[in-house]
């Protein structure tokens, strides 16, 4: 379920959660016009019980005072890299909060967190962090369209960060579109749901297949996909948050994998299938999410094909249907594990992709299938959002479209139920 989906009701007393420990909040504040959004934001925080420490930026710092923040936080702000206690304050913000908030999140720092820049005292501290991050962009709709900002925003889903917003509404200038702030009772209930720490997965093994394969023609040249890995890495670090120990087999990627996984970095299809059969012996959960190639060249040259010698006649022989193989032999997984399929379909209505992701489910022996619509630049390889359908035994669920962390969200919910289902039959 989408995080803005969620609803609690806020108030003066300090939440039941947070009645046994303080929670350390770290609210990262830059100059955007809805900063002044964020000091009700920090108020409600530290009413429920948090300890709320606020970082701004100098930009921010035209639009809200600092006094403003430290009056409802009660805890000054903080906004120089060097203490005068001798701390670096970067490394002891960073090392000590159980949650990061960034709002709002303007384009340019998106940018800077993304190519992971550490010129100020904010920057540095978002590139230590290794607590759960949760964004909230604020831009207007060219900035926030542009291709740029929503590459940004898919690497930064990869490396497991938290993406709420933005709404669609008045904006600067009179303008109106996507763009705008969230509003703050809905970003105080997403933290709240982060600071939940799910512990459906704990004690479990969960193995997550990413990225596309390459089958190499000859030294330099290779068949592949436009796979970029974003959605398996969306699955791992969801599993991941979940309490589940977990097994990432990656393929052809440029992303930074997400914290607290193991890594098992493969290249063609058939080193896929050896990884993930080592791996799936103990696995409770085998999610396959990677692209991999349907088809290989039956042989590879082992020098450079020269363009002067005219064009090459490749044969194609098919790869291993890994998926179809854990599907129909029980005997290379764990018993009673579970097993997620995912694919990549050219459908975007969603009737026939249903049909398609049911049909695909029992041709694969697969527990669920996810087919998702590849065929618009808003969905599908390289894109931060999926159109998808979740196809389980008891018929499919239409996700729409949803950013792919989101849909991670959804398909391990999917899981925790399926298993649930198991242990009380």
């Amino acid at each position: 379920m989408p995080l803005a989906a969620k609803r609690t009701a806020l108030g003066s007393r300090r939440h039941p959660r947070f009645m046994s420990a303080r929670v350390r909040v770290l609210l990262c504040v830059t100059g955007g016009i809805a900063a002044y959004k964020v000091v009700e934001v920090a108020r409600s925080l530290s009413e429920l019980g948090c300890d709320v420490t606020v970082v701004m930026t100098r930009s921010a710092e035209l639009f809200v005072g600092r006094q403003t923040f430290a009056s409802v936080t009660g805890r000054e702000v903080v906004t120089e890299i060097f203490a005068d206690s001798g701390e670096v304050a970067h490394v002891e913000l960073a090392r000590t909060t159980d949650l990061v908030v960034l709002a709002p999140a303007t384009a340019h720092t998106l940018s800077r967190l993304a190519i992971g820049a550490a010129d100020d005292l904010l920057s540095a501290t978002l590139l230590m962090v290794r607590s759960p991050l949760l964004i909230v962009p604020a831009m207007h709709t060219e900035m926030w369209e542009h291709p740029a900002t929503q590459a940004n925003c898919a690497l930064l889903s990869a490396r497991g960060a938290r993406f709420l917003g933005p709404a669609s509404g008045p904006l600067l200038s009179g303008d109106s579109g996507a763009g705008r702030m969230v509003e703050p009772s809905e970003v105080v209930n997403a933290a709240l749901d982060l600071l939940k720490a799910p512990s459906e997965l704990a004690g479990l093994r969960v193995l997550v297949t990413a990225g596309g394969t390459q089958e190499p023609i000859d030294p330099v040249r290779f068949i592949g996909n436009r796979s970029s890995g974003l959605m398996g890495f969306a699955l791992a670090s969801e599993a991941a948050r979940r309490g589940a120990k977990v097994t990432l087999v990656v393929g052809d990627t440029s992303l930074r994998p997400p914290s607290g996984v193991d890594l098992m970095q493969v290249r063609t299809a058939e080193d896929m299938r050896t990884a993930v059969l080592e791996a799936a012996s103990d696995a409770d959960v085998i999610v396959k999410a990677a692209a991999v190639a349907d088809f290989r060249p039956s042989r590879a040259a082992t020098k450079k094909l020269k363009k002067a010698a005219g064009a090459p006649s490749v044969e194609l022989v098919p790869t291993p249907d890994i998926l179809k193989e854990l599907g129909h032999n029980p005997r290379l997984r764990k018993a009673g594990s579970l097993l997620v399929g995912f694919a990549a379909e050219t459908e975007s209505d969603p009737q026939e992709l249903a049909r398609l992701a049911a049909d695909k489910r029992t041709s694969k022996g697969a527990d669920l299938l996810v087919a998702n619509d590849v065929s618009s630049s808003d969905s599908g390889f390289g894109a931060r959002t999926n159109r998808a359908v979740i196809a389980g035994p008891e018929g499919s669920v239409d996700a729409g479209l949803v950013t792919k962390t989101n849909l991670a969200e959804a398909v391990m919910d999917e899981v925790v139920r399926l298993l649930k289902g198991r242990a009380d039959a």
